[in-house]
């Protein structure tokens, strides 16, 4: 009966703005295709290319989303410090977790990471050459970071895996469900729970984020493609372990 009552005194909280919601899930569909388009040749090549340079648009997107965007999805609002994310562990396997509206402090160290390990993907795969499958500045300043880019994605799918793994967890433990809430953006609080409707971006600053996230991926794209040739790519693997 009392959780009856506690359900029905239950309301629902808008948490995640829709750019926010829409920038997870495109960037976890474009990451899962060019981690499928990675060995690739030909059109798959491309693919896995074309996936990378968008990524990068999307990465400027979130960049300035995180100071102009909505509430919770500004820097500002998750921002943490180590002694905030250590009590924040401490707290989950507590008896009573405390349960977050927007990114909880573990939770925020994951995005700062994620974000800065996925832009090093990026920025080392346009350096990075191959006979099939090259960045569009590779080679330049004698840049050859293939094998950095394959590093960088190793540790991504550790991220993830460890990303993954606090979710569960926060999930069970707090009783908070956070997957549905990246998909339709609402949480459900108790009425003994402090929380309102986060404040919504102004159109300009979506305007704004959404073009220059734009224009970064259209420079990219519109590169010429560089194919490096293998006595190239060996003379480039030789100079790096001359150094």
């Amino acid at each position: 009966m009392t959780e009856t009552a506690s359900t029905q005194s239950e309301r629902t909280v808008l948490v995640w703005d829709a750019p926010t919601r829409i920038f997870h899930w495109a960037l976890v569909t474009l990451i899962v295709v060019a981690w499928l388009t990675g060995e690739g040749e030909g059109q798959s090549a491309a693919y896995h290319r074309y996936a990378g340079e968008a990524i990068a648009g999307m990465l400027v997107f979130r960049l300035v989303w995180g100071f102009v965007g909505g509430e919770h999805a500004r820097f500002a609002d998750f921002a943490a410090g180590p002694a905030a994310v250590l009590d924040h562990v401490r707290d989950v396997f507590s008896k009573t977790p405390k349960r977050h509206l927007g990114h909880n402090p573990l939770g925020a160290l994951a995005v700062f990471l994620l974000l800065a390990n996925v832009a090093a993907i990026v920025v080392t795969g346009l350096f990075s050459g191959g006979e099939d499958n090259s960045g569009p500045f590779a080679g330049v300043w004698g840049l050859e970071l293939s094998e950095v880019h394959e590093m960088a994605f190793r540790v991504l799918q550790a991220l993830v895996a460890l990303h993954i793994f606090g979710v569960i967890v926060e999930t069970l433990k707090a009783r908070d469900a956070l997957v549905p809430a990246m998909i339709t953006g609402k949480k459900r609080r108790r009425s003994d729970e402090p929380g309102v409707d986060a404040r919504r971006a102004s159109a300009i600053a979506l305007i704004a984020a959404l073009l220059l996230g734009a224009a970064v991926s259209a420079v990219l794209i519109s590169q010429p493609q560089v194919v490096l040739s293998s006595t190239s790519l060996g003379q480039s693997q030789a100079e790096e372990m001359d150094d």
